[in-house]
């Protein structure tokens, strides 16, 4: 891998009225042993005081830049992020090597990017990577589980490879799974190391409420064509956790209610084919 010093990477942070959370993560950025060559911060619709806020940093920190997102849409999950993510990479001057997204409620530990790149360095396979999150409610500190090898969609980081093998990010539902399983199709790995702790300052997918939340996380599912009985044991599963029971039963409303409209459907289908064969192995494990 390029040495530490010679590195090019890219972060780009989608945000919309994120004032509330981007100090933090700003001040974590700063502190990186390892910082980016370039942090894109991407600003869709944000309102005078996130915009008084980027004016402050942009002129503190010239690796910082603003990109001006203003259309009528309104805030949404999914394959809206992904656009604007793509939106900010595209603008980029630098020929990276590795892109980062990083999402505006997350604070990195003082070594993340270094950490990150020497998993990376270990493994010359190794495509898509991240570190795990956890949340502080009141005295308890609470880990948000993952699969060992799904990168978290809040901080992807990308080889530049294996994001040019799988075509880049897909503007879709679910796209943060989807490149998952391109990559692994493509013969890279992928992975959440759980050792790399990152403070999450709101539980994903939270914005609107952890039930509408579930419900969305459901509508996705069905979006990437998941295989019915995996989503039906993932609801389950779901039920008990906060909020309890409910959660489960919203998640799998969000399902089906998705496949009677059958909006915004992924339809590669050799990657649902990929996707699908490996859930039912999982589900083989669960039992």
């Amino acid at each position: 891998m390029v040495g530490y010093s010679n590195l090019r990477h890219v972060v780009v942070t989608p945000s919309r009225d994120e004032s509330v959370f981007l100090p933090k993560l700003v001040d974590s950025m700063i502190k990186q042993t390892i910082a980016p060559s370039e942090w894109i911060i991407v600003s869709h619709n944000s309102g005078k005081s996130s915009m008084d806020y980027f004016e402050e940093i942009r002129e503190k920190y010239d690796w910082i830049t603003i990109k001006l997102i203003e259309d009528t849409s309104q805030r949404k999950r999914g394959g809206q992020i992904a656009k604007l993510v793509n939106q900010g990479l595209s603008s980029s001057s630098i020929d990276w090597d590795f892109f980062s997204k990083i999402d505006a409620d997350m604070v990195l530990p003082e070594d993340y990017f270094e950490t990150i790149f020497t998993n990376f360095s270990d493994a010359p396979r190794l495509g898509i990577a991240s570190g795990s999150c956890y949340l502080i409610e009141g005295r308890r500190k609470i880990v948000e589980f993952t699969s060992p090898d799904h990168s978290r969609g809040g901080l992807k980081t990308y080889r530049r490879q294996c994001f040019e093998e799988i075509g880049g990010i897909r503007e879709v539902n679910g796209w943060d799974g989807i490149d998952n399983t391109l990559a692994q199709m493509n013969g890279w790995g992928t992975c959440c190391f759980s050792e790399i702790e990152v403070h999450h300052q709101r539980r994903t997918g939270s914005y609107y409420g952890l039930i509408r939340g579930c419900f969305e996380t459901g509508k996705f599912a069905q979006s990437m064509r998941y295989y019915p009985p995996f989503i039906l044991a993932r609801s389950v599963h779901r039920m008990l956790r906060k909020p309890i029971v409910i959660g489960g039963i919203s998640m799998l409303a969000g399902y089906l209610a998705n496949s009677l409209t059958m909006k915004s459907t992924f339809n590669e289908v050799d990657v649902i084919e990929y996707l699908r064969n490996k859930q039912k192995n999982m589900l083989k494990f669960w039992k």
